[in-house]
């Protein structure tokens, strides 16, 4: 069977943990917007991903996107950061 590449895995070694605290809670439009953005990236992209109010964390596969990527998407839903803190695969997350 070929091997589709828009299905297959990455690769990645392990994926990066992302956990931003946002300065103000997203209303209920926002939350919208952002869940919107996010699902339109690659379904393999995150291997979870928690989006409240204040306080998101993600768990994203960092040879599908990047952390500046996902920060923006977050910004352009509305959300404005507080605290952003990331762990695993540095060398890749840029």
């Amino acid at each position: 069977m070929p091997n589709d590449d828009s299905t297959a895995a990455s690769g990645a070694e392990e994926f990066v943990e992302l956990e931003i605290e946002l300065a103000a809670p997203l209303d209920p439009e926002q939350e919208k917007n952002l869940r919107d953005a996010l699902a339109r990236l690659d379904e393999k992209t995150f291997a979870s991903s928690d989006i409240g109010a204040e306080k998101i964390s993600l768990s994203y596969d960092p040879t599908r996107t990047h952390k500046d990527e996902l920060l923006g998407l977050i910004k352009q839903a509305g959300g404005k950061l507080k605290y952003v803190e990331s762990e695993g695969s540095p060398l890749l997350e840029e």
